[in-house]
């Protein structure tokens, strides 16, 4: 299905609510009157920030008909690591994620997870951080203990030459995804000396569900040239509904109303292009003030997809290129070892039927040291000789094309 262009963590929109006596309370739904501070507003506006901008750099690259990332993954696999950052790397990480002190930044994540998290949110929202530490690699004790008490990271060793080290992340990744997000890793980078990452798994049931037996084939217009039959959910029901001269837009609400899919879908005459270029802070807070409910009739076609994507290109053009250089500075880390971010990695995976939503991602860093000096990688056509050092003599040449 084509130009499905799935989006997780602004899909998924945390909106206030109230509850009556016989339902869930305040606590089992995760509200806390911490996160209606001003200041724990603010901080979910710049969460938010990063989201638009994270998405708009993916959506103005990404070849690929369907996708989706997840915002929330990376910024929280991005907070564990900016604890390690010191001087101008830690400037760039405060800049790109919008928090000016860590600290700060640390106490908020801490409550913004326990919230999401909550068990009785009408959802399940499941997060996980964990650091594999190079074994004999030394680390700043202020390193481990801060993101162990701020963001529950599990940590321990790890032989990232041994093979079966592949297997120990995947397993986590697998684990802590209910399987969706499998074989996350094929290898790690030369020099790895750390590697931190987050699983985040989602599964929410709608409110209204859709009934199976009105799932039928239907159109679905992947372009002015291209028509293709998919299986089309059907459904009348009364939700928040917002047109404007670009597109129109519907919010679907989980279980409890704790979370909600926005779709945005564009008029004729417009793309999903278009509507990304007007994705910013100002837009979405405009457009999420001018729903209504409407009663409508819904035809949603049913998808599922996996995606994975190297972030490194991204992050540097949001700010962040430093952290990727041969003077990023991760002393907070290690005082004496010269590391660099060598690899950020997202896998993901979404499927939406009548019942509801399921999805999951993975996003890990990969830390490794700096190289100080020239390198040699025959990974492309090279020749060779072989050579009498005494006399001088050359016995052999050749070249390797297709090893």
């Amino acid at each position: 299905m084509k130009f499905i262009k799935a989006y997780f963590a602004i899909l998924l929109v945390l909106v206030g609510c109230t509850t009556s006596d016989d339902g869930p309370s305040d606590k089992d739904l995760g509200l806390d009157r911490a996160l209606e501070t001003t200041e724990a507003k603010t901080m979910v506006a710049t969460n938010n920030e990063f989201a638009l901008d994270f998405f708009k750099e993916i959506a103005t690259t990404e070849a690929a008909e369907n996708y989706m990332v997840s915002p929330l993954s990376l910024s929280l696999a991005l907070g564990m690591t900016y604890n390690g950052a010191d001087g101008d790397t830690k400037a760039a990480f405060g800049d790109v994620l919008g928090y000016a002190d860590v600290d700060a930044a640390n106490s908020f994540n801490k409550k913004l997870i326990k919230s999401l998290t909550a068990s009785g949110s009408g959802a399940v929202l499941n997060l996980a951080q964990a650091i594999w530490i190079k074994d004999d690699f030394p680390v700043e004790a202020d390193f481990v203990t801060t993101n162990q008490n701020f963001y529950d990271a599990e940590v321990g060793n790890l032989d990232f030459e041994d093979p079966k080290a592949v297997d120990v992340v995947n397993s986590w990744a697998y684990d802590h995804t209910k399987g969706k997000i499998d074989k996350y890793i094929d290898s790690f980078e030369p020099n790895t000396v750390l590697f931190l990452a987050n699983a985040l798994y989602f599964k929410g049931t709608w409110k209204f569900e859709f009934d199976p037996s009105d799932t039928r084939q239907a159109a679905f217009h992947a372009s002015l040239s291209e028509t293709v039959q998919v299986p089309m959910m059907f459904m009348n029901a009364t939700v928040p509904y917002f047109t404007n001269e670009m597109f129109s837009s519907i919010i679907l609400p989980y279980k409890n109303d704790r979370y909600e899919m926005l779709l945005f879908l564009p008029h004729e005459g417009f793309s999903t292009t278009d509507i990304v270029s007007e994705l910013n802070m100002e837009n979405l807070k405009n457009w999420l003030d001018s729903y209504s409910k409407s009663g409508l009739a819904i035809q949603l076609p049913k998808f599922k997809l996996e995606y994975k994507r190297e972030l490194n290109e991204e992050l540097t053009n949001m700010g962040l290129g430093v952290a990727f250089s041969n003077t990023a500075d991760f002393g907070k880390i290690n005082k004496q070892a010269a590391l660099r971010i060598s690899k950020v990695l997202q896998k993901t995976f979404i499927e939406v039927n009548e019942e509801g939503t399921e999805a999951a991602a993975v996003t890990s860093v990969e830390i490794g040291l700096t190289s100080t000096g020239a390198t040699f990688i025959a990974d492309h056509p090279f020749l060779y000789m072989i050579r009498d050092s005494y006399t001088g003599s050359i016995c052999i040449m050749g070249r390797i094309g297709k090893p």
